[in-house]
């Protein structure tokens, strides 16, 4: 069958009108249908409301089947029986922990152990020092991160026996650990990365919490092991292999961000979220204390009684992240998550709390009237900035305070609203986490709404996708009306995992490897990325809406949103802390059925509907914005000039990874709007950056 032509018309108020080249002889119905049913998606899956009615409709979508003491630091520490650690060794472990931890900074050596720890005070402040000992000093710990209700189980410790020196969370965690071992990690509710080391059995114990807060890298070869908060103390280790791992090249170009266990070094590895490990002789072992599972309708009660149990367990969750000796602050975008969190807050302080925003003089990522009317809602003490991120050498100091290529471009707001909101305070909490628990991402209604296409037999979905391809305008941005039209095409014509893939994809497999230079090439084949995915759900597919949120809080959280936060906020001495995160909260909102979380276009419903009193409605109304920042604008006007003198005689490209021609190429369909390359020349410039700081 001869298929026909389409031709797209936009106009207003008329909208889109979609019509047949009558030069055709034949008609094939599948392409209107397909056609029309992805434009629908369009208006279905967007806050965008509908220009148009197409009628009558080719079918209905029926509903879904699936009805504090606390101090935040940075650690480092070795074990070494071959060449015993000196002071001078830890003295450059704990050198890049500086910004991490810059008020205060110690070591601990024994034997063929040393530890090393920089801390950041926030309760306590004269106090609590590390590495620190029990009694006897038979157990020895350095530790980042906080511990909530650390006071009841610190009373509890007590009534069992137990002696404190100190009134710091640090101290609760030795004697958890001589009275529970590692059964400790069950009562603890906070965000941690940790190392105790046993000097009666030359036993090293680490964990590390349950969604990644806090990061935690290590290395091992044979009878030696190092780790860190990050790979940059592990680098003075001179037995640490620190080639460049060119599968997580391939994997970050894809992802924006290097999966774990992978590091950018070949020798050095991350301990995943959820898990801890022990270090005897010379064998390492990791086990798993904690995942996230989202279960689906595992919530007892009714929808109403629902609302109400968010309601109270994130009211405690925000209690709990309120407690300091400093001044505690909120990031307030104007969105729902924050709003919600300085709302809470607000309610339970004495005084104004003091809120952070910055804005852009680009209108289109900028909140500032959202979150200005929040603060005045809520009663905060509101700061606000006006910053252009677009200043190419701030960049270079962003990459650098990461230790390993990361690109999503939403690190240079954060980092520069960290850098404001350090300025006045030394904690501030978060609305992180709410999206990937409650059902907040554009993916998951397009996954959700597209299952009904598998229908469709996929070849006629792949001829009709290539068809529609071919006549639609090319994407030059992803926030524009068509940019958004092709990229539900190009996901239309694959299902589960692959769909999803093609979702959250920033460099298909095909296009990396044609970008591949002789390095890249030399090293054994790279698997997929999709592979890396398919590692972490059950069954290795995706089968509802909850398998995708299960999958992001077991990838995208942890290796993305919440490194960026750390990194970006630990630049600058800032603390963040976030309630949604608080494991209550969380477990609470995974047993939550998926339409109370999104239904119709209402994302995020039951948190809107807990909360909705505290806030101005156009608050839960409002399209989703997003942190985001107009990077394709800045690869074809402002930084044109600067990524091709960076990229086309830069390391990527003198060391053999990426071929030049191949990054001019891309260079120039991008500057000639002929397609939207942003975020893999983003993604180029950050590992170029990154190589150049390197070798420094």
């Amino acid at each position: 069958m001869q298929l026909c032509h389409l031709s797209w018309l936009y106009r207003q108020p008329g909208g889109l009108i979609l019509f047949v080249n009558r030069r055709d002889r034949i008609f094939d119905p599948s392409i209107f249908i397909i056609s029309t049913f992805i434009i629908r998606c369009f208006y279905t899956l967007t806050d965008h409301p509908s220009p148009f009615t197409l009628h009558p409709s080719p079918f209905t979508l029926h509903p879904s089947p699936f009805t504090l003491h606390q101090t935040m630091c940075g650690i480092a520490g070795i074990i070494d029986p071959l060449t015993p650690p000196s002071d001078a060794l830890l003295d450059a472990m704990s050198a890049p922990l500086e910004n991490r931890g810059p008020d205060y900074g110690d070591t601990f050596r024994k034997g063929d152990v040393g530890l090393a720890h920089r801390r950041l005070s926030i309760i306590d402040l004269g106090g609590g020092g590390q590495p620190m000992g029990n009694e006897d000093n038979t157990l020895i710990i350095t530790f980042n991160g906080e511990i909530y209700d650390y006071d009841i189980l610190r009373d509890e410790l007590k009534d069992k026996g137990h002696k404190f020196r100190t009134n710091s969370d640090t101290e609760v965690l030795i004697h958890l650990y001589e009275e529970h071992g590692a059964a400790m990690l069950q009562r603890i509710n906070g965000m941690f990365a940790f190392a105790l080391y046993d000097l009666k059995d030359n036993t090293l114990f680490v964990a590390r919490d349950r969604f990644g807060q806090k990061p935690f890298f290590y290395a091992h070869a044979s009878r030696r092991f190092g780790f860190a908060s990050g790979p940059a103390s592990l680098r003075p280790l001179s037995w640490v292999d620190q080639s460049i791992d060119t599968s997580a090249i391939h994997d970050y170009l894809e992802l924006q961000y290097i999966p774990t266990p992978r590091s950018i070094y070949t020798g050095i590895r991350k301990l995943p979220p959820g898990c801890y490990g022990i270090f005897r002789e010379d064998r390492f072992t990791i086990t798993q204390y904690w995942r996230p599972e989202v279960r689906a309708a595992s919530q007892q009660g009714s929808y109403s009684d629902a609302v109400d149990s968010v309601r109270q367990t994130l009211d405690l969750a925000v209690t709990r992240r309120l407690v300091a000796d400093v001044r505690v602050g909120l990031f307030l975008s104007g969105g729902m998550d924050s709003s919600i969190i300085a709302a809470i807050a607000q309610q339970h302080l004495r005084t104004p709390a003091h809120t952070f925003s910055i804005g852009f003089p680009e209108r289109k990522y900028d909140e500032r009237d959202y979150a200005a009317k929040v603060a005045a809602h809520v009663g905060t003490k509101h700061h606000f900035l006006e910053v252009s991120p677009d200043d190419f050498g701030y960049l270079t100091n962003v990459v650098a305070a990461y230790e390993e290529p990361f690109c999503d471009a939403s690190l240079l707001p954060t980092a520069l609203l960290s850098r404001f909101t350090e300025q006045h305070v030394k904690v501030a909490l978060s609305g992180d986490g709410a999206d990937e628990l409650f059902g907040g991402y554009y993916r998951y209604r397009v996954m959700h709404v597209l299952r009904y296409l598998s229908i469709c037999p996929k070849s006629l979905r792949h001829g009709v996708s290539r068809c529609l391809l071919s006549i639609l305008p090319p994407k030059v941005e992803e926030r524009t009306f068509w940019g958004r039209i092709r990229r539900l095409v190009e996901i239309s014509d694959v299902d589960g995992l692959e769909r999803y893939m093609k979702v959250i994809s920033r460099c298909p497999g095909g296009l990396k490897e044609s970008l591949y230079g002789d390095r890249m090439k030399a090293t054994p084949p790279h698997t997929g990325s999709i592979e890396f995915l398919r590692g972490l759900i059950p069954g290795g597919e995706i089968s509802t809406a909850d398998t995708i949120m299960e999958l992001d809080l077991k990838s995208y959280l942890n290796d993305d949103i919440l490194v960026k936060v750390d990194r970006a906020s630990m630049a600058y001495g800032l603390e963040v802390r976030s309630p949604f995160l608080d494991v209550n909260v969380a477990e609470m909102a995974m047993g939550l059925p998926y339409h109370w979380k999104q239904r119709g276009r209402r994302r995020k419903r039951i948190l809107a509907d807990a909360f909705r009193d505290l806030l101005p409605r156009e608050i839960f109304d409002r399209p989703k914005m997003g942190f985001g920042v107009p990077i394709a604008r800045w690869l074809r006007k402002e930084w044109r000039d600067q990524v091709r003198a960076l990229l086309l005689d830069g390391e990527i490209v003198g060391q053999g990874y990426f071929l030049r021609e191949r990054i001019e190429d891309l260079i120039a369909a991008h500057v000639d709007m002929r397609a939207d390359y942003s975020y893999l020349l983003f993604a180029l410039v950050v590992l170029e950056v990154w190589m150049r700081e390197q070798l420094r």
